[in-house]
Order: structure tokens, then C-alpha cells, then sequence
């Protein structure tokens, strides 16, 4: 009688598993011929039983199915659309199952295809939570798109989530993880603007030009045709009292603009912004000059040089301020008088700005109703110091047009 027990045993024992290898080859069946509920059924129960679930082929097969039933939840009439929410998770689960268990590699071609596809698909929901301003959920979502893509060795394709996690983060105003997500873009010479100007200006605002200066020139390796990652380097000189150097680089770049006249003058309207950045007056005005003669119909250089004007004309009036009471050496009057002088020379180039956006039209005047606004605003501190209460009434009028629009 043990005998016989022991040889039914023996058949139940056979019977099961070569049912669950069943399984495996029906769901298999089952998702060829686009029967995605009994595939899921035959596949799950094959994961769960003792003689499958070790099995490097069965979790291929089911991160192979889950990830065409997150096809068809895409598909808006499909019969399937609704067939599992959790596939993505599921999917993910399978394929890093069999990767584990595929010690000869006879599934990995085709399994780093599902996990390049289970990385592109938290991506794109990276991207939902982007637009809709959830910068944590988006973050969140590409660290697992980044792993993933790492996984299945397909590292290059882990860019678009380190840039859009590095984008979330800077709305979020996260320099650590703006860190985390840009730097080992530098590293594989990515050649977005955004990447370079961002890690610059946390650097710059940290006082480490030595890492700003890196970053710089890492962009202008990267990107040698581009003309802003020689203003960047130029303004990395500058901030370590290169002039000379600094120099050059600005000139790399306005000789790659030569024969673009507008790119051209908004290019010397940048240098003077960076030559005012680092306290260069004298050069600011003649790089903002440059500017204005190649192009004198323009807002930047206009904007820039009146707001160079103005504040210098304010640090004048704070020294003034600070001067003793008891002062006798006439040096209030003297930073007084230097102040309404630099208020008086902004008048001019403000007034072309404004000039400039009221001709634009109604898109570009909505476009630009900040700079507007601050012009006015500028001009309303230049005539009320100045005393010029004529100069000073239409524009008061303006600055109330323009708070009324925006309350409405």
C-alpha cells in the first residue's frame, strides 16, 4: 500500500507541475491571440506555484502580458482597458523577477525591452504630474524611471527623466535635488541650455566660481557652436577678475552672431548685463552702446542700461543717506547730486523700452506687461525724485491702468 501511495503521489506530483508548464505555454496562447483576461489568469496562478514561480521563463511571460495589458488600458474602447490598474507595478515586479533568475541570459533581450518600456511608461507619468505642478510626484516618478532605465542597461535613455526631474526641482526651489538630477547630465554632455544655466547661477549665488567656471566650460565643450556657453564662460571669468579672458569669450560670441543683427544686439545687451553683474560699469554702458547703435528699436539694452542707471543712481542716494549728520565736508550733497544725475540719464532709455512695447502688438504687449510695469514703476521713482511732477502724472495713471487690468 506505501508503494502505491507513493507512486500516486509521485503522479499528482507530475500532473501539477506539468500543468502549471501548461500554464505558462496557455497564457502564452492566450496573449498571442489577444485573450488578455485568461492570459493574466493562467499567468498569475504559474507565478504562484512552487514549481513555476522560480522560473526565469514564466516571469518573462508575465511581465510580457502585463505590459501588453497596459497597452490596451491606453486604448479607449478596448474591452481590457480596465482589466488591471496595478499592471504597471505588476509588469515591473516580472520583469525584475526575471532578470534575477535568468542567470544564462535567455531573456534579457527581451526582457530589457519590457523594462525599457515599463521606464518610458513612469515617465510619461512623470510628465502628467509635471503639468499638473505636482514637483514631488514628478520627481518621484522619473527616480523610478531613472532606475529602471539603469536596469536594463539602457542608461541613455534615463536623460529625459534626469531633465525633466531637474526641471520639477527647480520649481520647487530644491537646489539639493536640482543637484542630484543636472550633474550627471554635465557628465554625459547634454547640450540643454537650461542644465548649464541653472547648476551656473546655484554656483554663482554660493560664491563657488571654481565649480561655476567647471560648469561653464563643460557647456562649451558640449555645445561649441552655441554662443551662450561662451557668454556663460565669459561671465564665470569675469566673476574671478579675469577681464582678459573674459573678454574673449565675449567676443567667441558675437563673432558666431555676426550675421544675425538682432541676435546680435541682444548678445552685446547680454554682455553688458554680465559686465554690470560683476560691477564693470564702464564696460556695461559701452557693451549696452554697442547695442543700441546695431539696433536701436529694442527693449533689452534700452531696459538694461536705464536699470544700470538706476541703480547706481540708488546705491548713490544709500551713501548719501549714510553719510553723519554732523558731516561737514559736503559729501551728502555731493551723493546727492550724483544720484538725480544717474536718475536723470535713465530717463531716456526707459522711455524708448516703454515706447518699444507700446508699438508691439497685442500679443507682445501681453507678453511683456511686466516689463511694463516695471518701467513705469522706475520712471515713477526717477520724476517723483527729480521733482518732475508734470513727467510724473501720466505715468501714475498708467501704473493705475495697469493694477486695475490685473485685478480684474
Amino acid at each position: 500500500m506505501k508503494k502505491i501511495a507513493l507512486m500516486l503521489a509521485l503522479v499528482v506530483i507530475g500532473y501539477t507541475a506539468g500543468a502549471q508548464s501548461l500554464n505558462v505555454s496557455s497564457a502564452r496562447e492566450a496573449q498571442n491571440r489577444g485573450y488578455f483576461d485568461k492570459a493574466k489568469k493562467l499567468i498569475d496562478a504559474a507565478c504562484e506555484h512552487e514549481q513555476t514561480r522560480n522560473d526565469a521563463k514564466t516571469w518573462y511571460y508575465a511581465g510580457l502580458i502585463y505590459s501588453q495589458i497596459g497597452g490596451e488600458a491606453e486604448k479607449p474602447k478596448s474591452k481590457y482597458k480596465n482589466l488591471d490598474p496595478d499592471w504597471l507595478i505588476k509588469c515591473k515586479s516580472a520583469a525584475l523577477r526575471c532578470k534575477e533568475l535568468d542567470t544564462e541570459k535567455e531573456y534579457a533581450e527581451g526582457n530589457n525591452t519590457i523594462l525599457s518600456f515599463v521606464g518610458n511608461e513612469y515617465y510619461k507619468k512623470a510628465i502628467t504630474a509635471f503639468n499638473q505642478q505636482n514637483w514631488t510626484e514628478a520627481m518621484s516618478l522619473c527616480d523610478e524611471s531613472i532606475k529602471i532605465f539603469n536596469e536594463c542597461g539602457k542608461k541613455e535613455y534615463a536623460s529625459e527623466s534626469y531633465l525633466l526631474a531637474g526641471k520639477a526641482a527647480f520649481n520647487a526651489q530644491n537646489n539639493e535635488a536640482i543637484l542630484k538630477y543636472l550633474k550627471p547630465l554635465v557628465r554625459t554632455r547634454s547640450k540643454d541650455a537650461f542644465v548649464y544655466r541653472t547648476l551656473f547661477d546655484i554656483y554663482k549665488s554660493t560664491s563657488d566660481t571654481n565649480e561655476a567656471i567647471k560648469v561653464a566650460q563643460n557647456y562649451a565643450k558640449a555645445a561649441k557652436d552655441d554662443y551662450n556657453a561662451n557668454m556663460m564662460l565669459a561671465e564665470a571669468y569675469l566673476l574671478k577678475g579675469n577681464l582678459e579672458e573674459g573678454n574673449a569669450e565675449i567676443q567667441k560670441a558675437l563673432d558666431k552672431t555676426g550675421d544675425k543683427p538682432e541676435v546680435h544686439a541682444s548678445l552685446l545687451a547680454a554682455a553688458g548685463a554680465v559686465f554690470e553683474g560683476v560691477n564693470d560699469f564702464a564696460n556695461a554702458e559701452t557693451r549696452y552702446k554697442e547695442s543700441l547703435t546695431a539696433l536701436p528699436n529694442q527693449f533689452l539694452a534700452n531696459f538694461g542700461l536705464g536699470k544700470m542707471l538706476y541703480n547706481r543712481a540708488v546705491d548713490k542716494l544709500n551713501d548719501a543717506n549714510n553719510v553723519p549728520p554732523d558731516d561737514e565736508t559736503g559729501l551728502y550733497e555731493k551723493l546727492n547730486q550724483e544720484s538725480k544725475d544717474f536718475f536723470r540719464q535713465s530717463i531716456p532709455y526707459f522711455t524708448n523700452a516703454i515706447s518699444f512695447i507700446d508699438n508691439l502688438d497685442e500679443h507682445g504687449q501681453a507678453t511683456n506687461r511686466a516689463n511694463l510695469f516695471h518701467c513705469l514703476n522706475a520712471l515713477n521713482t526717477v520724476y517723483a525724485r527729480l521733482e518732475m511732477y508734470d513727467e510724473l502724472k501720466p505715468i501714475k495713471a498708467r501704473i493705475d491702468e495697469l493694477k486695475k487690468e490685473a485685478s480684474n
